[in-house]
């Protein structure tokens, strides 16, 4: 091998080795890991009228890796997702179902006699880690519009499976008749008042003025349609 050759590929392979660190790997990339929370409205009927999801408790943000709970964005997949899981967690989220902006092909019948319902939900707010990293160094806040799935529950007495969602591009799911939900806001700052950085995530109301997601329920890999609903909510979320 020509000796100016191999003085270049030796140069190459160190570089790689500081680069990557012994061995050759590239760095492991890990999940940021947070802290999460919804409003709690404690009755308040104007709170409850602007926050259709709320927490389960007062002053207790859900925290990944406390009471089984997960919440984390997903940078190791590369999706940017903000995932937050309750499903085998003891910690719960209040949805309130009570004002129907429109029918569904089926409308359950708890949606009328107990609209109220406090269920363990997965969480998929799709791609929200962009809003800090296409964030200008420059900036102190940046928004970025993104697209939200709440589903995985279930209603006591119904066999379904039920989710919730402000995506309006969703394909093959029924959710976006016969008006097109909601996307979500990712609204992100470097620094709150305590210094640390917060994403605050909210639905974009549409023009009637509706935050609208989609209810879709599934029973014997049938999805259905069941109805439309205004569902505005505030959901922060901080670094653990």
């Amino acid at each position: 091998m020509p000796k100016t050759l191999f003085t270049l590929l030796a140069t190459a392979f160190l570089i790689s080795m500081i680069a990557y660190g012994q061995g050759g790997k590239p760095p492991k990339v890990t999940n940021p890991v947070v802290r999460a929370e919804f409003v709690h409205c404690g009755g308040n009927t104007d709170c409850e009228t602007a926050n259709r999801v709320q927490q389960d408790v007062a002053g207790s943000p859900y925290i990944h890796g406390v009471d089984g709970f997960s919440a984390e964005f997903n940078l190791a997949s590369g999706s940017r997702d903000l995932t937050i899981n309750m499903l085998t967690s003891q910690r719960r989220a209040a949805l309130d179902f009570r004002l129907m902006v429109n029918a569904g092909t089926s409308t359950p019948a708890w949606v009328f006699n107990s609209p109220r319902q406090t269920v363990k939900v997965f969480i998929n707010v799709l791609g929200a880690y962009y809003a800090k990293e296409t964030c200008p160094p420059a900036n102190s806040t940046c928004d970025y519009q993104a697209r939200m799935n709440m589903g995985g529950w279930g209603v006591s007495g119904d066999n379904a499976t039920y989710a919730l969602l402000w995506n309006p591009t969703a394909v093959n799911r029924p959710v976006n008749s016969p008006d097109a939900t909601s996307y979500v806001n990712v609204h992100y700052v470097r620094g709150d008042g305590s210094g640390r950085e917060v994403f605050i995530i909210t639905p974009i109301p549409n023009n009637e003025g509706f935050a609208l997601a989609g209810l879709e329920s599934t029973l014997r890999k049938t999805v259905t349609g069941v109805g439309q609903f205004d569902m505005p909510f505030t959901l922060s979320v901080r670094p653990k």
